[in-house]
C-alpha cells in the first residue's frame, strides 16, 4: 500500500488473485493430465514436456527466488527482535535510536543465521520440525493480532492519515507493489502436491480450496496493511517490516506492559521464520547439490566409468559432507547479501519478479498449452482457443521486463548505498531490462523443441 497507494493497491490485489486462481487450477488440471511416472514437480514437467533449456531456466529461477526469499526471512527475524532487544538493553530504558537498531540487526542477523538457523538447516529429516507448523499458527495471528489493536488504538487517539498516505502513488514503486503482492499470493510450487492429497480430488473441489486460501490471505493482508498505511502512511525505505516500525514506537519505561506485549509477538515472528529457513534451504540446497551431482556425473562418464556407476552419482544421495558444506556456504551467502542490502520491500520485490514471471504466470500457461491441450509447436499455439494462455504469456513477459528491472535497480541502488559508493549510474535498468527479456525469450523458445 505504501509502494501504490490504496487505490492502486486494491487494483493490484483484485488482479494478482484473479490471474493466481486462473493458474493455480491449471496446474491441477495439468496434474490430471500428467502420465504415471512423470515427477509432479515444475523441473519434471518442464524437462519432458518444454525441454532441457526451460528446465535450466526455473531451476535458476528457484535458487534466485530461494536465495530472495531466504534473505526477507533473515532480515524480518533480525529486524524483528532488534528493537525489542535494545528497548531491554538500553540503561535508561528509553526508544533506542535508529542506529542502535540497525546496528543491532545486523549483528543479531549473523548471530542468528550461524547459531540458530545453520544448526536447523543440517537436519536431513525435516520432519523432526513440523510441531512449529502449529506454533507459527498461533504466534502469526497473535502478532498480526496485536499489530492491528495497536493500529487502530492510535488511529481512535489521533483520527487522521500518517503523512504521505496516497489514494494513488503515481511512480516506479508501483512496480515493487505488484511484485511483492505477486510473491504474497503464490502459491504455486505447493499447488500439485496439494491437489493430489485431496480426498476428493476434482476440479471443483480444488477451486473451492484454491478461492478459500486466496480469500483468506486477501483478507489478512487488507487488514493489517489497511490499519498500518492510514497510521502511519508512506513508509521510507528499509521500513517492510511494520512489526518492527509498531515496536520502535513502544517505550518499556512509559508501558512496559505493551512493551512485554510486542516482545512476545516479535519473538513470535522471529521463532516461526528462524524455524521456516530449513524448509527455504531445503529446495535452494536441492537444486544446488542437483547441479553438483550432474557434473560429478559428466565427469565420470567422460573418465570412461560404467553407466550404472555414473547413475549411481548422478541419483545417489549426497554425502553427509556435501550436505554441511552447501548448507553452509548457502547460509554465508544469504546472509552476506543480506548485509550489502538490508532493505526487505526490495528484497520481495525481487523475489515476486522472478517468481511471478516464470512460476506464477508463464510456466503454468506452458504447461496448460503442451499437457492438457497437447500444443507441439508454435503455429498450433496462435489458435483463438489459446488466447488466455498466450494472454497470460504475453503479461508474463511485460510483467518480467518492468518488474524485474525496476527490483533489480532499486537492489543496485540499496548495494551502493550500503557501500557508500555514490549515486547509481542510469545504465543499470537499462541492463536488467535486456537481461530479463533475453531469460524469458529463452525459456519461450526452448519450450517447443522438437
Amino acid at each position: 500500500m505504501s509502494s501504490a497507494g490504496l487505490v492502486f493497491y486494491e487494483l493490484i490485489t483484485l488482479f494478482v488473485v484473479a490471474v493466481n486462481f486462473t493458474t493455480v487450477n491449471w496446474l491441477a488440471t495439468v496434474s490430471d493430465h500428467l502420465p504415471k511416472g512423470t515427477p509432479r514437480n515444475y523441473e519434471g514437467i518442464s524437462r519432458k514436456y518444454l525441454g532441457a533449456g526451460a528446465s535450466h531456466v526455473i531451476s535458476l529461477v528457484f535458487i534466485f527466488g530461494s536465495l530472495a526469499l531466504g534473505m526477507s526471512y533473515m532480515l524480518f527475524t533480525a529486524q524483528s527482535l532488534a528493537p525489542i532487544l535494545a528497548g531491554w538493553m538500553s540503561p535508561s530504558h528509553e526508544l533506542p535510536s535508529e542506529s542502535e537498531v540497525s546496528h543491532l540487526s545486523r549483528i543479531l542477523l549473523w548471530v542468528l543465521g550461524l547459531g540458530v538457523v545453520l544448526p536447523l538447516s543440517l537436519l536431513r529429516d525435516i520432519s523432526k520440525l513440523k510441531f512449529t507448523s502449529t506454533l507459527a499458527i498461533f504466534a502469526l495471528a497473535y502478532a498480526a493480532g496485536f499489530i492491528v489493536f495497536s493500529n487502530l488504538e492510535a488511529l481512535a487517539a489521533q483520527p487522521r492519515a500518517g503523512e504521505g498516505f496516497q489514494l494513488v502513488n503515481v511512480h516506479s514503486d508501483f512496480f515493487l507493489s505488484l511484485a511483492m503482492t505477486t510473491s504474497n499470493f503464490s502459491c504455486h510450487i505447493s499447488a500439485i502436491p496439494i491437489y493430489e492429497s485431496l480426498a476428493s480430488r476434482n476440479a471443483s473441489t480444488m477451486k473451492r480450496v484454491v478461492a478459500l486460501a486466496l480469500g483468506t490471505s486477501a483478507l489478512f493482508y487488507q487488514v493489517v496493511g489497511l490499519t498500518s498505511y492510514c497510521r502511519f502512511g508512506r513508509l521510507e525505505a528499509g521500513q517492510g517490516n511494520i512489526l518492527e516500525v509498531v515496536a520502535e514506537r513502544i517505550s518499556l519505561l512509559e508501558t512496559p506492559l505493551r512493551f512485554a506485549l510486542v516482545s512476545l509477538a516479535s519473538a513470535g515472528v522471529a521463532f516461526c521464520l528462524a524455524f521456516s529457513m530449513p524448509v527455504v534451504m531445503w529446495a535452494l540446497r536441492s537444486v544446488i547439490l542437483s547441479y553438483y551431482q550432474a557434473a560429478c556425473a559428466a565427469q565420470a562418464r567422460s573418465a570412461g566409468l560404467p553407466a550404472e556407476e555414473v547413475s549411481e552419482i548422478e541419483d545417489g544421495e549426497p554425502t553427509m559432507l556435501e550436505w554441511c558444506i552447501a548448507t553452509s556456504f548457502l547460509m554465508v551467502v544469504i546472509l552476506t547479501l543480506a548485509t550489502l542490502v538490508p532493505d526487505v520491500q526490495v528484497i520481495m520485490s525481487l523475489g515476486g519478479s522472478l517468481g511471478g514471471t516464470f512460476i506464477a504466470f508463464m510456466y503454468p500457461a506452458l504447461f496448460h498449452l503442451t499437457v492438457v491441450k497437447k500444443v507441439r509447436s508454435a503455429r498450433q499455439m496462435l489458435r483463438l482457443e489459446h488466447g488466455a494462455e498466450l494472454g497470460v504469456i504475453g503479461m508474463s513477459i511485460l510483467y518480467g521486463i518492468l518488474c524485474l528491472s525496476i527490483s533489480l535497480k532499486k537492489v543496485y541502488d540499496e548495494f551502493l548505498e550500503s557501500s557508500e559508493l555514490g549515486p547509481p549510474v542510469t545504465v543499470t535498468s537499462i541492463t536488467a531490462t535486456v537481461t530479463s527479456t533475453t531469460t524469458m525469450a529463452t525459456a519461450l523458445m526452448s519450450a517447443f523443441e522438437m
